[in-house]
């Protein structure tokens, strides 16, 4: 089934970029999702959150019951050549980067449930608002596509708009100052005209008698660290770096905290300070934190996402489970209580330890029953 309408009007084709050029910030620095990510900060909590969601274990259940089910196809290679952790990569960059998820449904199972989803930038898809009966009519690459092949799924939606709202847009002058913060440094580098040091001394010195004095120095000191005898009054002073010069390192550090606060990731996991006194006891409460405040989010919205590819009385569900693994000892006394309790059979853990079960007459009794 071919997804495209085509125009009876003339137009213009849209071109990628035109609608989003990036807005320009006080920093003079343009950005845009692709800009953006040149940003080590925005690059870090793209890539963390993006990893750690598409690298989770994703089941299919039978809804009333915790019986799994075999996922359908769609859910083990949705687009032709591409497993199911990449295709919720590229979903996860969607979401972070633009706010919007876009896809081409170009198969089905029967009528309804898409089979093969391709997924594409965001920025070749515009909706279009008919001024007249307000239905949105929606455009890729300026050609008209029926709404019914296109995958749309927003981040942050909001009402009345068809399009979800945009981190890098809406933060574009926090990430414009992290990036102009960056040029400077580079080009105060580059073309620093500061000097090293300066010699001083009482004497009248003549343009030539100065040159030669410099040179001599260069001559033996530069890449050496002998101990200087200075004569006739010479006196040598090093420099330093201004205050105000060296101030774009503080800026480029809380610019990440700016950034890890939008997407929230805890900024001690982008190498950046908090900025408070608090402290993670260990990494499990910190990854707990990062599951209950980023990621569980974005699990929620990608397991609505997909269970509308299952059958009706089907749903998916990730697991968390290897986001908190805990060390090994903490673990096998998580297991004991749950074996001793009755909540938790040896099968059970066994398979959460990634181990086959044991065969029914190698069994052992379960923990605290009687024999």
């Amino acid at each position: 089934m071919w997804p495209f309408k085509r125009r009876t009007e003339d137009r213009a084709l849209w071109q990628v970029g035109d609608a989003y050029p990036g807005p320009p910030t006080l920093s003079g620095v343009r950005v845009t999702p692709d800009t953006a990510l040149r940003l080590s900060a925005v690059w870090g909590c793209v890539r963390l959150l993006a990893d750690t969601v598409s690298e989770l274990p994703v089941h299919v259940y039978a809804k009333g019951t915790r019986t799994e089910v075999d996922p359908p196809k769609v859910l083990v290679t949705p687009a032709a050549g591409t497993d199911l952790p990449d295709w919720l990569w590229q979903h996860m960059v969607s979401y972070l980067l633009r706010g919007n998820v876009m896809g081409l449904v170009v198969d089905r199972a029967g009528l309804t449930r898409p089979s093969q989803i391709e997924l594409i930038n965001p920025d070749r898809v515009a909706p279009e608002i008919d001024p007249y009966d307000r239905t949105v009519i929606w455009r890729l690459d300026g050609e008209e596509i029926d709404r019914d092949n296109l995958w749309h799924r927003r981040a942050y939606p909001m009402p009345g708009l068809p399009l979800g709202l945009s981190p890098i847009a809406y933060f574009a002058q926090c990430i414009g100052l992290g990036l102009g913060a960056e040029q400077y440094g580079a080009k105060f580098f580059r073309d620093n005209a500061t000097p090293s040091g300066v010699l001083t001394t009482e004497q009248q010195l003549t343009g030539p008698q100065a040159q030669e004095t410099a040179a001599m120095w260069k001559d033996s000191h530069q890449g050496r660290r002998k101990t200087a005898v200075l004569g006739a009054g010479v006196k040598f002073q090093q420099l330093s770096v201004s205050p105000d010069e060296s101030q774009f390192l503080d800026t480029m550090r809380f610019n990440v905290q700016q950034v890890c606060r939008i997407y929230g990731v805890p900024p001690e996991m982008q190498g950046a300070e908090s900025g408070n006194s608090m402290t993670y006891a260990n990494i499990e409460s910190r990854d707990l934190s990062l599951l209950k405040y980023s990621v569980g989010t974005w699990l929620g919205r990608l397991e609505r996402a997909m269970s509308t590819l299952v059958p009706r009385s089907q749903y998916v569900k990730f697991n968390p489970g290897a986001l908190l693994r805990t060390d090994l000892k903490t673990r096998y006394e998580s297991y004991e209580i749950g074996l001793r309790a009755g909540f938790l059979g040896l099968d059970e853990v066994r398979e959460l330890e990634d181990r086959e079960p044991l065969p029914a007459a190698a069994a052992p009794p379960r923990i605290g029953a009687v024999a």
